[in-house]
């Protein structure tokens, strides 16, 4: 079992993402956000499943600085 330090709460992880809370609503709604689990009315991110999310959508440069340069 988990700790409850290893989850978030929806205004933590809008501050983290630097998004508003009805952001992550609406990417919920439209299935583009972290995972979240909600107990009763209690809505909570798993830390492990923001950070996937992050590293899931990250982008790659196409060129480096050094090929730019050149």
């Amino acid at each position: 079992m988990t700790t409850n330090n290893e989850h978030f709460k929806p205004s933590q992880v809008a501050e983290l993402l630097c998004v508003s809370q009805r952001t992550l609503s609406r990417w919920h709604a439209l299935r583009v956000g972290p995972s979240r689990v909600k107990v009763g009315r209690t809505i909570l991110y798993r830390q492990a499943a923001v950070e996937a999310w992050l590293t899931a959508n990250e982008t790659q440069s196409l060129q480096t600085f050094q090929e730019v340069k050149a």
